[in-house]
């Protein structure tokens, strides 16, 4: 195995530096079909234990770009390099950065209207010459999915960064990822986003983490 790669519960993760994970992308761009990057966090792994698409989705993906710390210190993998990179979304910004820099064209897609302008606000902050050459809500296609598609490859983008809800992202990918006309497919999650603090958010991520290690120990037995 790559010594790069986590396993976790039968899912390999990329867990490269913020450089090699540039360097990836880099490399995407030249390809012919589209890559898809993927975002992992810890309420995704539950999910993909639950969900066959999600699973698929994950363990398809070209690049798997780890969103929380808790997954690299689950898995014993938790430098403080790395868990700095992760906590602070330093390949979503660099990546926003390049980006722009080399005038690529990038697209959003988030479930709502204010998701998405959420989203283009904080890569502006980022990077005040980011622009995107579109955007999409699902909200406003529920009952027409491929207009998403058409609204996509309308404005020829050479990435696409999406923010849709689990498992409504993989649902969508593997029905449509043939007809989408751009390289690459980056689902971030909200990872964009700041961390929601209050007790009722601490207390979420704290179970959740319970739930993972429980999962994670239940999976090792069973393959012993």
């Amino acid at each position: 195995m790559d010594c790069k790669k986590i396993d976790i519960m039968g899912i390999r993760i990329d867990n490269y530096s913020v450089r090699e994970s540039l360097l990836c992308l880099d490399a995407f761009f030249g390809g012919t079909v589209l890559s898809i990057i993927e975002t992992v966090t810890v309420e995704g792994l539950i999910l993909s234990r639950e969900n066959s698409t999600v699973r698929a989705c994950m363990q398809q993906a070209d690049l798997c770009i780890v969103g929380e710390g808790e997954i690299l210190t689950e898995t014993g993998k938790a430098t403080a390099q790395r868990l700095r990179e992760v906590r602070e979304g330093d390949f979503l910004h660099e990546m926003i950065k390049r980006m722009t820099r080399n005038r690529k064209r990038v697209f959003l897609l988030a479930m709502t209207d204010g998701a998405l302008e959420r989203m283009q606000n904080v890569f502006a902050e980022w990077v005040p010459d980011f622009e995107a050459v579109g955007s999409c809500a699902a909200e406003h296609f529920e009952e027409d999915p491929d207009a998403i598609v058409n609204e996509i490859n309308g404005t020829t983008p050479d990435l696409v960064i999406s923010a849709l809800d689990s498992p409504i992202e993989e649902e969508f990918i593997q029905s449509h990822k043939d007809k989408i006309g751009t390289s690459v497919w980056y689902g971030v999650r909200n990872s964009y986003e700041k961390e929601r603090g209050g007790v009722g958010g601490v207390i979420k991520k704290l179970a959740l983490k319970g739930r993972l290690h429980h999962m994670v120990s239940k999976y090792g037995q069973n393959m012993e």
